[in-house]
């Protein structure tokens, strides 16, 4: 369940895909798409997704990738308003040898708040705080990101950058190791507070009036709080997505 609703919300496009379009976005975007995602897990494998794809985009509310929030107050290129969003980190323990006899990390739900300032020549800016709601982890995260926007050959490109800081709960709980976790092979560990950096970039290519074909890569580079945990394997985790959408208005 947990990997079927985390494919789910994140076959949806990035966040800040529709905010930096200089046109209106459709209102509702149906579709179908292939992930694959890397784990930085040791002797962990998410394998390929081929999940259906959602998102919507009204007047004040809206569902943007992982995220759906309200806008509560805009004007000049500048928004602000509450956002949630769904957490896909984490491992079922029974899928990976090194990870028997753990507990189970699973997806949770953040929610808080997001301001961002937009110009059609600059692109976006945005800065968001949020917490754990469901108290998996009760950690919080700070993200700042930068999205641009521009069209070559037929294709839209969405070159997204963002750095993201998270504190000790919620690195401690996705690859940290309890004391009952312990094994030789397998220390007790806990990381603190660190900065994560990721680069994505979005090409998206129109097929008809109502039909779109997308693709998206994106990279996130570990910082050594994460990477020197005895679970943890990959210095890194790359996504790969292929899809196609269609809007009906």
């Amino acid at each position: 369940m947990r990997l079927l609703l985390s494919a789910l919300l994140l076959s949806c496009l990035p966040p800040a895909v529709l905010a930096v379009a200089p046109e209106p976005p459709p209102r509702w975007t149906f579709g179908a798409m292939a992930i694959q995602r890397d784990a930085p897990y040791r002797d962990y494998d998410e394998g390929l997704w081929a999940v259906p794809l959602l998102r919507f985009e009204g007047e004040r509310a809206y569902i943007r990738g992982l995220r759906a929030g309200i806008v509560l107050a805009e004007g000049g290129g500048f928004s602000f308003g509450p956002v949630a969003q769904l957490r896909t980190d984490g491992f079922d323990a029974e899928e990976s040898d090194v990870l028997a006899g753990m507990d189970d990390r699973n997806f949770s739900i953040d929610a808080g708040l997001a301001a961002a300032w937009r110009d059609d020549d600059v692109g976006q800016f945005e800065l968001s705080a949020v917490t754990d709601v469901l108290d998996r982890s009760g950690g919080e995260e700070l993200e700042l990101s930068y999205t641009a926007l521009f069209r070559a050959s037929g294709f839209r490109f969405v070159p997204q950058l963002a750095v993201r800081w998270q504190d000790e709960d919620l690195l401690d709980y996705y690859y940290g190791v309890r004391p009952e976790e312990a094994l030789p092979g397998r220390p007790e560990y806990h990381p603190g507070s660190a900065l994560t950096p990721e680069l994505s970039v979005l090409a998206e290519r129109p097929l008809s009036k109502r039909w779109t074909l997308f693709a998206r890569v994106g990279h996130s580079w570990l910082p050594s709080e994460v990477r020197d945990s005895p679970i943890v394997e990959d210095g890194g985790r790359t996504t790969l997505a292929l899809g196609v959408g269609y809007s009906p208005d």
